[in-house]
């Protein structure tokens, strides 16, 4: 099978497309999935572009190299004797491998209360060498022709999810499962700050779960910022270099501004506020809008980067960490709502219900031959308007 992998074997660009040998199935509760959409995440482009900081508190637990694409989507065309799943679905991919996929009995204490996404056993390199699908060796991923997974890891699509758009669950159970570690209270304003697939993905999951939130979102380009509007944003408001939009943000909070020039920060601010960027800017502005005694949710994945964190103990805020897919439970009013669902399940719901439209998020498809310009692409959205670049390597 053909694969694209993180391998550095090029001195100029980190990965290549590689011809893989077939990977057999596991074990008999597996499957085998043509790939029909694999997206292109914020994380994987870190990868890329460097613009987070490092994490090197994960080096341990990772493998290399490693086929790359998490955000997966596609249609089983081979299960073992015990696969629930039929040949032909088209399914969504949590691409956690957690202790039961792995085949640990007893499953640690995490999985064990329900948290797989907290799997202590996701470094074990039981049965796979990575953590998670887009970063193993031999279970294939999203920007592969094939990929294999465990029957507890696959989601049914609906036929209301179409194909161009079914890769976009993962960000959008990434927010859903973050949301409920750090939830607005009834009818609570809501900031996202930044604009990219998982910033919308989360304005998206706030219109399924919590329906009477306004939502707010600090873009940093216009086409995102227009994006944010059509996927049901209330308010948008376009990053200014000379912060003109503290402004615009104490004016919608009901706050008055402190601080001076590149230090501003709003006294009042949002009870909520979701980073979705992952960048030191990104994570300080987040704090720096938070009310007091507010909660910030931090989905982009940030590593070592210099923030500000003086509103975590002047506004006594709270600064929430969420991380992949799994079951939560919850009473949140909204169609995604209802106790003890699978965060990808809840996904499935908001894009069924046209919250996150693929005709305004998916702006670029790529074959896998092309994974240069692809990747590409994704990392220069001011020039390409890209926001969701996916590869359709069946298409």
């Amino acid at each position: 099978m053909r694969a694209v992998v993180f391998d550095f074997a090029d001195p100029a660009f980190p990965a290549s497309l590689s011809e893989l040998p077939e990977p057999v199935l596991p074990g008999p509760s597996w499957a085998r999935i043509e790939v029909l959409t694999g997206g292109i995440c914020g994380s994987d482009l870190h990868l890329f572009s460097h613009n987070t900081g490092p994490s090197p508190t994960l080096a341990s637990i990772g493998t290399f190299p490693f086929v790359l694409g998490h955000e997966t989507a596609g249609r089983v065309v081979e299960t073992g004797p015990g696969c629930r799943i039929e040949t032909g679905t088209r399914v969504a991919i949590d691409p956690c491998i957690p202790c039961l996929p792995r085949g640990i009995d007893p499953p640690c204490a995490n999985c064990a209360r329900g948290w797989t996404s907290s799997c202590l056993n996701l470094d074990s390199r039981i049965l796979s060498s990575g953590r998670t699908l887009g970063y193993t060796q031999d279970l294939g991923g999203g920007w592969a022709d094939t990929v294999l997974a465990h029957d507890s890891m696959l989601h049914p699509l609906p036929d209301a999810v179409p194909d161009r758009g079914a890769s976009l669950y993962e960000p959008v159970s990434i927010a859903c499962h973050g949301l409920l570690r750090a939830s607005p209270g009834n009818g609570e304003p809501v900031l996202v700050v930044g604009a990219g697939i998982l910033g919308l993905a989360t304005v998206a999951a706030l219109r399924g779960l919590f329906p009477d939130s306004p939502v707010t979102v600090l873009a940093r380009h216009p086409h995102q910022g227009a994006a944010a509007r059509a996927c049901g944003a209330q308010h948008v408001v376009l990053s200014d270099p000379d912060n003109g939009h503290w402004e615009e943000l104490a004016t919608l909070s009901g706050s008055r501004i402190v601080g001076r020039k590149q230090h501003q920060m709003l006294m009042g601010g949002f009870p909520c506020v979701v980073e979705a960027v992952g960048a030191p800017q990104s994570v300080t502005e987040s704090l720096r809008a938070v009310a007091h005694r507010g909660s910030v949710l931090l989905l982009g994945t940030a590593g070592i980067s210099e923030v500000d964190l003086t509103p975590v103990w002047y506004k006594e805020a709270a600064l929430v960490g969420s991380i992949d897919h799994t079951v939560d439970s919850t009473s949140a009013p909204g169609l995604a709502g209802g106790p003890d669902r699978h965060s990808v399940d809840r996904a499935i719901d908001v894009l069924a219900a046209g919250f996150l439209p693929d005709a305004v998020v998916v702006t670029h498809e790529f074959g896998l031959e092309d994974y240069r310009e692809a990747v590409e692409t994704a990392v220069d959205r001011r020039a390409s308007h890209a926001i969701k670049v996916v590869f359709r390597p069946s298409a």
